[in-house]
């Protein structure tokens, strides 16, 4: 096996062990145990923990490695919110810079996205719907509202994974609430694009407390 397809196999192994509540908020972990368990080094492990620390689902402890993230309901609430306020604005610079090619290549993308649905891929649905939100930011141009949405939607699509995980129907409503991003994008309505904005990423944090309130004890989200 090569060093990259080890490095996938850490990091899925991980990623569906912390996303299924196997190892739980403040779980610490071995990269050597986790190494042997599946039979390769602990390098491509290491770079896995990278990958999930940059996702916001591992933290790195001085002197203990790594750990699973735990975070409240109140820091992920807020993570929607600053999600909220730049993509608003991100999607009204968007509009004087409108071109059919744009709205052309974010439906290619929804496209995408639908026909992973269809095959129940979730982690690679949430990365095109993932996509389609950066897509529309970078063909603003503006440089640096697309480095920090980018930062900050790859932490928001690992709390996505989680939802979808334990809520299916919530992928369905993902991609209906984009097509009317789109939709409203597409017909130059500013009042009609803020609010489909607003109600998709509203959506999300409903589905966060929704999903604390039914399993509180049973997420990497931390109740608290």
């Amino acid at each position: 096996m090569d060093s990259r397809s080890a490095q996938e196999k850490a990091y899925s192994f991980l990623k569906e062990r912390i996303t299924n509540s196997t190892f739980r908020p403040n779980s610490r972990l071995k990269a050597l145990e986790i190494a042997k368990e599946l039979g390769i080094s602990r390098t491509p492990v290491k770079e896995a923990l990278g990958r999930l620390e940059q996702e916001g689902l591992v933290k790195r402890e001085l002197g203990s490695g790594y750990v699973v993230q735990a975070l409240s309901i109140r820091e992920i609430l807020n993570l929607y919110k600053v999600r909220e306020v730049l993509e608003v604005e991100g999607a009204k610079e968007l509009l004087q810079l409108l071109t059919e090619d744009i709205i052309h290549r974010l439906d290619e993308i929804l496209n995408g996205a639908q026909a992973l649905l269809q095959e129940k891929r979730y982690d690679d649905f949430l990365r095109a719907t993932l996509k389609f939100h950066n897509a529309m930011v970078s063909a603003t141009g503006n440089n640096v509202l697309c480095e920090i949405l980018a930062g900050l939607n790859a932490r928001i699509w690992s709390i996505g994974t989680i939802i979808v995980t334990k809520y299916p129907p919530r992928a369905d409503e993902i991609l209906f609430e984009n097509r009317r991003i789109l939709k409203a994008l597409a017909s130059r309505n500013v009042d009609d694009l803020e609010r489909s904005i607003r109600a998709h990423i509203g959506g999300a944090g409903d589905s966060v407390k929704r999903l604390i309130e039914q399993e509180p004890y049973d997420l990497y989200i931390a109740s608290a």
